[in-house]
């Protein structure tokens, strides 16, 4: 690798050895976070240096005295873009133990814990793996984790150098800073000379780093540009495109266009063991615009259609029509008595009419199966004619003889390949996936009766070639244990081999083809007039709320039109229920430990575990939950609006991962199958629902999307769901007269000795106008127990937490300072006192009391508590509360999202029926506050 001899055969171990020979003060290091780890490398510790410049200004222009003077020397220190090794030494060479830092660079030591000199450690790297470098390589590289690791090792290395000088290459040269020109044209001949690295280090590794195996495929069409443009059995041979079916197995035939003269005819079969089954596909374009034009010439139907633009070739059908049309039928056609519009509209002509077009639909589409009504049945004939139309799309299969068919693949004329996934292998178990459903239905005699589903044309057939070795990865009849921790069987065993990536393991057709959902819809874009028209005549409203929790990926609140919790669980696990027996999945432990398998696998360069299909199946299972709540209680769902509500960095549930959720969970609603629905029931195969509008962008969601809608997630999780406080105060402490003027705002603060707590009463009016529209006064009380986070000294200042019970410390801290908390002027007692300390803890203390919301580090411990209490004088707490309310922290948010759609049903309730279509569904904050607070929801 030339990377390695340009670096390592040249000068640059000799020139940083040599640099204490040089200028140091024209020698410069970058002012950014080099100078903190020199620091680290030098001192072990982060900031002498930076502590020594900050002590060199104040030598210099003197200690700052006030703010401005403080900002000033903050402005000064940043400005220096590059700081010599000279001005360094004299910032730090008044330190106990004072180390150059030309040492850092001429001793070339790396690492905190192993310190090696950087040069050797790259030589010895090298040393591994020259070999490989040299040879042919004969075997699988990604799965050969020894060799990957010493080719990371080496590679490291190199980075590792280019990260070591790299304080020495200055962002740009202060015009005013001469520069030690011989040093430097060395130093940027051999930084120029490392350039390779990066790119060579970024592609080794994502190749080694990527799968063991291939996805790229090719589009494949046999020499025939129109290879299965359509299935239509006049089109058969010319797009090579046949269709067959055996017990239950369904095969792709395509034609090799030199011997198109054998399918034309199919020979019959020999007898019920030479039986294989052909499709033949018929679709008319739009008969029900020609049934008008069906003639009998000569005692054959035919169809003669004038040009639309040729006003002869118009006048020609009309003469052809008044020439061989019967002549009853004839006058009934130019008297026009079989419509309702005219005035000599009659009955008994609708219904001859109708007769005679029976008749020539009959023989004109020959192939066709039709099924009519009564001609007196119809009320028109346009009615007749959609009739037709309804039924110009017909499958019906023939059958051939199975031996020719093997004959022309052996003779190479037929290319035949089953059509396989999963739920046609002898091993399935359970419900097939509805792909397979959609595919067998699109035959089944029940859809070719009603279409639901048709099979369309242009499909596409792609070849993905093997790329890796098919190795057993469990052996048969041997039991493995089961990954799922919960799973009440610890071990399965199966009757066949298990072989990983077994998909890649061998060549591959695939074939890709289009199926109409939903064939005979009459094509409604827009459901929201109607949804919201059915929820107003609605007695019983439910609403599913959802929210992205702070310890859960999602929570769900299922609630009743009087705000009570129906059902409220967390969506961290999936359960689901096999044969009596209970499955459940810890899906947030799943995907947090494949996380951290994944950052593993980064670092050690070895393939990464690809997450995306775990979160889709996750994502699928969740919404299953869903949709099986809002059919069991014909609910609506309530979402946090994608525009608002992203701001929360502490959530697990990130925001792409949110948005693909909802994507999909508009996508299944819109059109919704429930497997467990018998197929001719409302959510069976055969009968969907559609309950959103069709995805577009999320840009255009706007505010509702059918039985979905959209809300801003303000004041949803840190409110309290009984009396709908609020804390709108930004409570921290800054100096000591800031507290005092907060703290006279107060109306009154006194202890209530019979409940044995303290008591702030308030009024946010002189507190600002963020509770505009809402309630004003409450008593806020120091009731119960808090937990208090903090960054924990005896623990490295990592975060920790603890219980703290807010009244006692009130007590204590007024005892402190002979604050007579029993008086009845406690408010005056506490702005009589001076002093820092107080205030801070004081300020901190009332911080606490409004704090709703209390984790605790490293646990499950999470509530929701109650700083004000309900008309029966309670508090709320999550962890004693009734079923009817939110029983943890994250069940709070996904409560009173879903009590925000009771505030959107109150809307649709109180729109006109004519206005339903464009109903008010933007909630504002003042608007949200009223109508908790004043529990407008409830009967």
């Amino acid at each position: 690798m030339n990377v390695y001899k340009d670096v390592i055969d040249s000068g640059l171990e000799k020139l940083l050895k040599n640099i204490e020979n040089y200028d140091l003060s024209k020698i410069y290091i970058k002012n950014d976070l080099s100078v903190t780890a020199i620091s680290q490398a030098l001192y072990s510790d982060w900031n002498i240096i930076t502590q020594g410049i900050k002590e060199n200004y104040d030598k210099k222009f003197g200690i700052p005295k006030n703010t401005k003077q403080e900002d000033n020397k903050k402005k000064y220190l940043k400005s220096r873009r590059n700081l010599s090794i000279e001005f360094l030494n004299d910032c730090t060479k008044e330190n106990e133990i004072f180390i150059p830092i030309q040492k850092y660079f001429s001793d070339c030591i790396v690492g905190e814990q192993k310190k090696e000199n950087i040069f050797e450690k790259i030589n010895a790297s090298y040393g591994k793996v020259i070999e490989l470098l040299k040879g042919e390589y004969d075997k699988n590289l990604k799965e050969d984790t020894k060799n990957i690791e010493l080719i990371k090792e080496y590679l490291d290395s190199l980075k590792e150098l280019q990260q070591f000088i790299k304080p020495l290459i200055a962002v740009k040269f202060d015009e005013d800073k001469e520069k030690d020109n011989k040093f430097y044209d060395a130093l940027f001949t051999y930084w120029d000379s490392m350039q390779d690295i990066t790119p060579i280090y970024n592609k080794v590794r994502n190749y080694l780093t990527g799968k063991p195996y291939s996805t790229d495929k090719i589009k494949i069409n046999f020499n025939n540009p129109t290879l299965l443009d359509g299935w239509a059995y006049g089109n058969e041979i010319s797009n090579s495109s046949l269709l067959f079916r055996k017990n239950g197995l369904y095969y792709l035939g395509m034609i090799n266009k030199d011997y198109n003269k054998f399918f034309k005819e199919y020979p019959e079969p020999e007898g019920k063991d030479d039986i294989i089954e052909k499709m033949i596909y018929l679709q008319a374009a739009d008969p029900q615009k020609d049934v008008q034009n069906l003639m009998v010439i000569d005692g054959k139907t035919v169809k003669k259609n004038g040009r639309r633009d040729s006003d002869g070739e118009n006048r020609q059908l009309e003469q052809l029509k008044c020439k061989y049309l019967p002549e009853n039928i004839n006058k009934i056609r130019i008297t026009k008595s079989y419509s309702k519009q005219s005035d000599k509209f009659n009955k008994n002509d609708l219904i001859d009419f109708i007769d005679y077009y029976k008749a020539r639909t009959i023989e004109y589409f020959r192939d066709y199966s039709f099924t009519f009504k009564d001609s007196s049945e119809y009320k028109d004939f346009g009615e007749f004619a959609s009739h037709i139309n309804e039924q110009a799309y017909q499958i019906n299969f023939v059958n051939i003889s199975e031996k020719y068919v093997q004959k022309l693949v052996n003779e190479g004329k037929l290319y035949l390949f089953q059509i396989y996934n999963k739920d046609f292998s002898e091993h399935s178990h359970g419900k097939p996936n509805l792909h397979t459903m959609y595919w067998k239905a699109l035959f089944s005699p029940e859809n070719l009766k009603n279409v639901v589903y048709k099979l369309n044309g242009e499909a596409e057939v792609f070849y993905r070639k093997a790329s890796i070795n098919s190795e057993i990865t469990h052996p048969k009849n041997i039991a493995i244990n089961n990954k799922n921790e919960n799973n009440p069987r610890k071990q399965s065993k199966f009757d066949y081999d298990l072989i990983k990536d077994k998909r890649y393991t061998e060549d591959k057709f695939l074939f890709h083809v289009p199926i109409a959902l939903n064939f005979k819809a009459k094509g409604i874009t827009r459901i929201n007039e109607f949804v919201n028209r059915a929820i107003k005549q609605s007695k019983d409203n439910y609403v599913i709320g959802i929210d992205r929790g702070e310890r859960h990926l999602l929570y769900l609140s299922l609630i009743d039109s009087n705000g009570k919790i129906v059902e409220q669980y967390t969506l961290n696990d999936i359960i689901n229920t096999n044969k009596g027996i209970e499955y459940k999945t810890d899906y947030h432990k799943l995907l947090d430990y494949r996380e951290k398998e994944r950052e593993i696998a980064r670092e050690s360069w070895q393939s990464i575990e690809n997450i995306k299909n775990l979160k889709e199946g996750y994502l699928s299972q969740v919404i299953n939950k869903i949709t099986d709540l809002m059919i069991k209680y014909n609910a609506i769902v309530v979402l946090e609006d994608l525009n608002f509500g992203f701001m929360r960095g502490r959530q697990k549930f990130e925001k792409q991962v949110y948005q693909k959720f909802e994507k999909m969970l508009i996508d299944k609603l819109n059109y919704l199958v429930k497997k467990d629905i018998d197929e001719n029931q409302p959510g069976g195969l055969l009968h969907a629902y559609q309950l959103t509008n069709q995805f577009e962008s999320f840009k255009k969601l706007g505010k509702q999307s059918g039985f979905l809608y959209y809300i801003p997630a303000w004041n949803t999780s840190k409110m309290d769901p009984v009396t709908g406080y609020v804390n709108f105060f930004y409570v921290r402490y800054e100096n000591e007269n800031k507290a005092k003027e907060f703290f006279k705002k107060f109306d009154d603060i006194k202890y209530n000795t019979k409940e044995e707590y303290f008591e702030f009463y308030i009024d946010y009016s002189k507190f600002g106008n963020r509770a505009e529209g809402a309630k004003q006064k409450w008593t806020i009380c120091s009731y119960g127990d808090r937990i208090k986070t903090f960054r924990n000294p005896e623990k490295n200042s990592q975060w920790d937490s603890k219980e703290v019970n807010v009244t006692r410390e009130f007590i204590e801290l007024f005892n402190q300072y002979n604050v007579n908390y029993m008086s009845n002027n406690v408010k005056e007692e506490i702005l009589s006192v001076g002093g820092k300390d107080f205030w801070e803890r004081l300020t901190n203390l009332f911080k606490l009391v409004i704090q709703m919301r209390n984790s605790m580090t490293g646990t499950t411990t999470d509530y929701i508590i109650s700083p004000v209490a309900d008309d029966n004088g309670e508090f709320f707490d999550s962890r004693k509360q009734k079923s009817w309310l939110p029983k943890d922290a994250d069940a709070n948010g996904a409560y009173n999202i879903a009590r925000k759609g009771l505030w959107v049903i109150k809307q649709i309730k109180d729109t006109p029926d004519d206005k339903l279509k464009n109903v008010k569904l933007a909630v504002s904050n003042k608007e949200w506050l009223g109508f908790i607070q004043n529990k407008e929801y409830e009967d």
